[in-house]
């Protein structure tokens, strides 16, 4: 049997031993109250007795109007007898005498007595022999009814006894079989605590050669062992503490711990002692020690614990480590780990490089494959599909229709040159291959020359142009990358609007940067697409059916980074797409835009 099921055992069975002894005592006791009350007469549920003297009341009356209507009767004692009737009367018509003649099934004679009260009073009190036989018919119903009232009310109370008795039996041998289970419980927690006794001599004796033991090994341990009490005097102090502080037992018990070694008086030290002492635990760790006859310092590991008597701290045990050569090795593989870091991280960042390059490289050649099965195919089928047609009516082609096939096929070639050089030109910007040449440049100039290329290719739609007053539009940027990033948000706003809706743009000074926001009629689908517009190769779901290979963005924001600035979608109204591009203004850069002033001058 397990030490937790004994244990168990040890607190419940006692525990459920005396539940049981309270539980019969209190069953017994309750059987006792039973049978008292059982017992008790009250007099009001003494039903004969009433009716009994209600009826003898009812009686003497009517003989006493007779022998008054004989003249043979006091008109007194005729007073008395009738009073007497009144008082039988009302304590029978009264309370739970009259709920037990309703009971008894009597309630109606009551009844009709009480109607015949005014002229039964009214009789007696004219009384006259012609008088005296309609005061017997009025009590001749009513004694008859009590006659049969008290022999009933006799019967139930018989039966009634006769249940409690019949009950009351019942109880009494309840109440013997529970002192018997009550005998039974004191004699099972006699038992228990007998053997309470004698495992408590068994423990004793462990106890003592547990002691016996802790002793031996205090004595023998490597480590320092002393106890204090809460006065912080010695109590125990091992073989280990004398050779480590050099103080032989008998010179260190029962005195205080700042009296045998300054190491205690040192503030951490103290420290831990006192939290030991209030119940919590400390450790500290590779602590100096300046040992007699030694030159350099020890170091050491302190434990604190608290010593209890159940809830009450009587003391404290600290177990002390010389751990000065662990600290050595320690220090020594710590140098030659630092070493092997720094070389490991040379290597590292070495083999990180070339990892990132030829992440580059590969990537660089997956896209490349990408883009050619999903975006060169249709310029490709283009460029065939007029090639075979002018091969095919070579004998019968007009100037105008080979002028007309070999516009396609070069508008189609056109297009994959610029596919390829967009896909060059990501891989480029990943490599970091391209250059930023930052001078100051009017936006305002870029902006014009590219909307006037812009309605060139794209002559039916509409471009307005708002350049803000009282600010610079000068931007401290690379002209050429500018001029392609605003190239690609104006040929997108074009491209992924309606043909009749005009695509606006606005120029402004806001505070340090210079911004340029071009915004067209137009969605976006959902969130999701919103956040991955500017990922490399994304295109949303309204891009189908559109050129591209989805780096146009992804490039413009890259390009913009790289000179200082940002592009951004901007939070529109409804149905209209918003996108900033901010760079820095040019008065940032005084000395840049002076140089360009002067450049500008005439020789």
């Amino acid at each position: 049997m397990s030490r937790f099921v004994r244990a168990l055992l040890g607190i419940a069975l006692p525990v459920l031993t005396i539940l049981i002894f309270v539980l019969l005592l209190a069953f017994s006791l309750m059987r006792l109250s039973d049978i008292e009350k059982d017992m008790r007469i009250e007099a009001t549920q003494n039903m004969l007795w009433v009716i009994s003297r209600a009826h003898i009341a009812s009686l003497q009356l009517s003989a006493a109007a007779a022998e008054q209507a004989a003249g043979a009767l006091d008109e007194e004692l005729m007073k008395l007898r009738y009073d007497v009737f009144l008082s039988r009367m009302a304590l029978l018509d009264d309370g739970p005498q009259r709920r037990r003649m309703e009971e008894l099934g009597f309630a109606h004679a009551l009844d009709a007595l009480r109607s015949s009260l005014p002229e039964l009073s009214g009789l007696m009190t004219d009384l006259t022999p012609e008088n005296l036989p309609r005061i017997q018919a009025i009590l001749f119903p009513y004694n008859r009814a009590l006659g049969q009232a008290g022999n009933k009310a006799m019967v139930a109370e018989w039966d009634g006894l006769g249940n409690t008795l019949d009950t009351s039996r019942e109880q009494l041998w309840q109440i013997i079989v529970s002192l018997i289970g009550i005998s039974l419980a004191g004699a099972a927690l006699c038992g228990h605590f007998l053997w309470a006794i004698r495992d408590a001599r068994r423990r004793t004796r462990l106890l003592d050669k547990e002691k016996a033991f802790s002793e031996l090994l205090i004595g023998s341990s490597g480590e320092g062992i002393v106890a204090v009490d809460n006065q912080r005097r010695c109590t125990v102090w091992n073989e280990a503490a004398e050779r480590l502080f050099d103080q032989p037992a008998n010179n260190t018990l029962g005195r205080a711990l700042a009296d045998i070694s300054g190491f205690f008086e040192v503030g951490v030290i103290g420290k831990a002692v006192a939290a030991a002492l209030e119940g919590r635990s400390a450790s500290l760790l590779d602590q100096p020690f300046f040992a007699p006859k030694r030159a350099g310092p020890l170091y050491v590991d302190l434990r604190c614990f608290s010593l209890r008597d159940g809830a009450r701290i009587i003391g404290a045990i600290l177990l002390i480590s010389d751990v000065t050569e662990r600290r050595e090795a320690q220090k020594e593989i710590a140098d030659h780990r630092d070493h092997l870091e720094q070389l490991v991280e040379a290597r590292t960042r070495e083999l990180d490089a070339a990892l990132t390059r030829e992440r580059a490289t590969a990537e660089l050649y997956r896209n490349f494959g990408t883009m050619i099965s999903h975006q060169f195919r249709t310029p490709l089928a283009i460029v065939d599909s007029a090639l075979q047609r002018l091969m095919r009516r070579r004998d019968r082609l007009t100037p105008d229709e080979i002028l007309e096939r070999g516009g396609n096929a070069r508008q189609a070639i056109a297009r994959l040159t610029g596919l390829v050089e967009s896909t060059l030109d990501a891989a480029r910007l990943d490599a970091g291959q391209i250059e930023i040449r930052s001078k100051p440049c009017d936006l305002a100039t870029i902006i014009a020359d590219i909307c006037a290329r812009q309605a060139e290719q794209t002559p039916g739609r509409a471009i307005s142009v708002d350049i803000a007053e009282g600010g610079s539009t000068l931007a401290y940027c690379d002209p050429i990358h500018a001029e392609n990033i605003l190239t690609n948000l104006v040929t997108n706003a074009i491209k992924y609007s309606p043909e009749d809706t005009e695509v606006s743009i606005t120029l402004a000074a806001t505070g340090d940067d210079v911004e340029c926001v071009v915004a067209n009629k137009g969605v976006l689908q959902n969130e999701e697409e919103r956040e991955a517009l500017f990922e490399r190769y994304f295109r949303g779901s309204n891009a189908e059916g559109r050129p591209g290979i989805g780096v146009g963005l992804y490039m413009a924001r890259a390009l913009a980074r790289l000179q200082g600035g940002d592009v951004r979608l901007l939070h529109s109204v409804s149905g209209t797409v918003q996108f900033a591009l901010l760079l820095p203004c040019a008065a940032r850069h005084p000395g840049a835009l002076k140089t360009a002033l002067l450049e500008q001058e005439p020789a």
